[in-house]
């Protein structure tokens, strides 16, 4: 459980269910903000107000120092290269369906409890497979951040919202007076608060290195203050300029940005990609393999609809090259492409050259 109305309401539809259920409250970050307030504190009130609501017992579970060595260090190592990854990803892989599981099923004795999150998406199970599909709320759909799971983590792991709209979750809260019905959704990351600028944050734990930015005729234009305070995409910041000047990539060994006039401008854009390692949720897509191309839609950013993509197979096998239907906008290594066919999420790979249209 995190505090917020998603989780609060899965507990309530698990016990009205009849499940024996206790919710567990990750403890992952504990630097304070700006004003000195832990945002994870207020969380945890939010926890324990729910379930002595709802009559169950909470847990807290401090993993600070598993998320900072398994996914933070991580991050900052990605940025630090110029990439943009995603912690959030990261985090449910590694931490919540990963370190948090393995904890739980530590202190209860046994492998046989179920998880269950307030995730938007759906698990389907049949006698052979195990697969994640899109939540029936497309608009909050969390599938995105669940593509790097594996069957065995979602094999005893159940959504109670997938089936749900939000609205329809915060009716829901209101009319059983959960303390949690008119929170507000977080939309930072965990680490950084909502009110902190994400470079200026980054910069806190990875040193300011300046350098130049170049026009894609090699003029000098701009500085930056480190490769991590900008991404893909990202407008420029080019101080007296007439035009808006936006990122359109990065050279880690000269420590230079390279930027274009206006948002329309063809480097900005790329139909084609390689990424990898591929990871399929339940196995590779029927039919898929090094000597054979597949049609899959695709997901480069969470609240992007899917687009059709045709995915073929490098030589080596752990990468793919992807094509897709229509140019992307600030396609940037890093990046995670999500994969599905119709509903049902696949898997992902994250991006490591966007190649442009040529």
């Amino acid at each position: 459980m995190s505090g917020g109305v998603d989780s609060s309401v899965a507990a309530y539809m698990l016990k009205e269910h009849g499940a024996d259920i206790e919710g567990v409250f990750m403890y992952n970050w504990d630097t304070r903000d700006e004003s000195g307030n832990c945002p994870s504190e207020k969380d945890w009130r939010d926890v324990q107000n729910v379930c002595s609501q709802l009559e169950i017992k909470c847990h807290k579970i401090n993993l600070v120092k598993q998320y900072w060595n398994q996914v933070f260090s991580i991050v900052l190592d990605e940025y630090a290269q110029g990439r943009t990854p995603n912690p959030d990803i990261l985090c449910n892989s590694q931490i919540k369906f990963g370190v948090l599981l393995d904890e739980i099923q530590r202190r209860l004795n046994t492998s046989n409890a179920w998880f269950a999150t307030g995730h938007y998406a759906q698990i389907k199970r049949n006698e052979t497979n195990i697969t994640l599909h899109r939540g029936i709320d497309v608009s909050k759909d969390q599938s995105y951040f669940l593509s790097t799971l594996n069957n065995n983590q979602l094999k005893r792991v159940v959504f109670p919202l997938g089936g749900l709209y939000k609205s329809n979750v915060r009716i829901l809260a209101k009319h059983l007076r959960l303390i949690t019905a008119e929170k507000d959704e977080s939309m930072g990351i965990c680490f950084v608060g909502e009110r902190k600028r994400f470079d200026k944050f980054l910069a806190e734990y990875l040193p300011q290195n300046p350098g130049n930015i170049l026009s894609n005729n090699m003029h000098l234009i701009g500085k930056h203050n480190g490769l991590f305070t900008k991404t893909i995409g990202q407008l420029a910041g080019i101080s007296g300029a007439s035009e808006k000047w936006y990122i359109y990539a990065k050279d880690l060994k000269t420590n230079s940005m390279y930027a274009v006039k206006g948002r329309n401008h063809a480097l900005l854009h790329t139909k084609y990609a390689v990424a990898g390692p591929v990871h399929w949720i339940s196995g590779a897509p029927l039919g898929f393999n090094l000597n054979s191309e597949i049609t899959l839609q695709v997901k480069i950013r969470y609240l992007q609809e899917p687009l059709s993509c045709i995915v073929r197979q490098t030589t080596n096998k752990d990468n793919i090259n992807v094509e897709f239907s229509e140019a992307q906008y600030a396609v940037a290594s890093g990046q995670y492409l999500v994969f599905y066919q119709g509903d049902c999420c696949l898997g992902s790979a994250q991006v490591y050259t966007p190649q442009d249209t040529g």
